[in-house]
């Protein structure tokens, strides 16, 4: 009876435990239930705008004198007579004597030729007479006909001309001789270097000076073959228009504007440049600064107006060539691009956009063709200068 006894509470506890159990499963409280919620990533865009560009192809320089002149002796002698202008850095004008060689001999050079054109002009004149006394003898004498030139003394006659034109050109070259003791500047210009100084001999083409223009100075501006093709140019189709010219010095930067004038023609096959000469009519700033030959500058040269161009932002890009584009759906494409220029910050882009298309401005991981985002317009008005000239 004790055995049966435990047997029966045992399965009572056992009952009471599942009856237990399924109370609480009847009483178990319900879970709220939530929809799955996805997050897509935010991009800025920009909307694509083409239309007429100008841009600025950059280059640089060294100024340098319109023109530079090696002066030299065109006479030999002593350096007798030195000017206070002879010196290094002295502005001459066009005449100013700056060196004078000794005229000693040159003077008794030049009273020689003149004594034997006198001589040559009285020979002359005694042959001239002797010739028309014999004309007149051999028409008084009744001789018929014409005499023989020897008797005309025509032969005589000649020689004595011949002997003062070659005493007329000793005179002549006696003069200039005289004249080219004196070295004078060729020009308004400033003296860059002596090679001479007072008591030297100098003998025929020995350097006396160079000496250079005050003003307009030239700026040689190297272009690559690629940049070069964007320049603007004549009916002839030789470079034209007008670069602005920048030197940085005491923390400020001097502008000047120059004129392109020509290029050299030829592409250097070292750097595959294009040279372009561009002159600077004023060489004074509106600060004061001056332009001296050696002066390093940089240039902007202004292309030609490009149609059908877009700007976009150099963050744009993936790599050199190719943007992140979204389509109507949201979902981004990656696009190959043509790139014609870079300046500074920006690009600009001749084919592979689209008017009105959504270019993205934000860098994201993991970039995936397809892949939803969730695009925002940026305010990039301010940030991208437009120098489109179609307005």
């Amino acid at each position: 009876m004790k055995r049966f006894g435990k047997v029966i509470i045992g399965v009572a506890i056992f009952l009471v435990a599942i009856a237990f159990s399924i109370l609480l499963w009847i009483t178990r409280p319900e879970a709220a239930k939530k929809e799955e919620i996805i997050t897509l990533p935010v991009v800025e865009y920009m909307t694509v705008s083409k239309g007429e560009e100008v841009f600025q192809l950059p280059s640089q320089g060294i100024i340098q004198p319109d023109r530079r002149t090696l002066l030299s002796a065109e006479v030999g002698g002593k350096v007798v007579e030195v000017s206070p202008l002879f010196e290094t850095g002295m502005q001459a004008s066009k005449g100013d004597v700056l060196v004078r060689i000794d005229q000693t001999d040159y003077e008794a050079a030049e009273a020689q030729a003149a004594s034997t054109l006198a001589e040559a002009e009285v020979n002359l004149a005694s042959e001239e007479a002797k010739a028309d006394q014999a004309m007149r003898d051999w028409k008084r004498l009744g001789n018929p006909g014409e005499p023989s030139e020897l008797l005309a003394r025509k032969p005589q006659l000649k020689s004595a001309l011949a002997r003062v034109a070659s005493a007329g050109a000793a005179l002549a070259k006696a003069k200039n001789d005289l004249e080219r003791t004196t070295v004078r500047a060729p020009y308004d210009g400033v003296i860059a270097s002596t090679s001479t100084e007072l008591g030297n001999y100098l003998a025929p083409a020995a350097p006396v000076a160079e000496i250079y223009t005050i003003a307009p100075f030239e700026v040689r501006l190297p272009l690559s073959v690629d940049s070069a093709a964007f320049l603007r140019s004549n009916d002839k189709g030789d470079p034209e228009g007008t670069a602005e010219i920048r030197a940085t010095a005491a923390g400020k930067t001097r502008r000047w504007n120059a004129e392109i004038v020509r290029s050299e023609g030829e592409i250097d096959r070292a750097t595959r440049s294009l040279y372009l000469i561009a002159r600077i009519g004023e060489a004074v700033d509106p600060s004061g600064i001056e332009i001296r030959p050696g002066l390093y500058v940089d240039a902007s040269i202004p292309s030609r107006p490009l149609p059908d161009v877009a700007k976009i932002p150099f963050g744009a890009f993936r790599d050199l060539n190719e943007v992140v584009v979204i389509d109507e759906d949201n979902r981004i494409d990656f696009r190959r691009v043509t790139v014609i220029h870079r300046e500074g910050n920006f690009v600009y882009v001749s084919d592979g956009l689209k008017e009105g298309e959504k270019v993205s401005l934000t860098e994201l991981p993991d970039l995936v063709a397809g892949m939803q985002v969730d695009p925002s317009p940026a305010a990039i008005e301010a940030t991208i200068p437009s120098t489109s000239i179609s307005e």
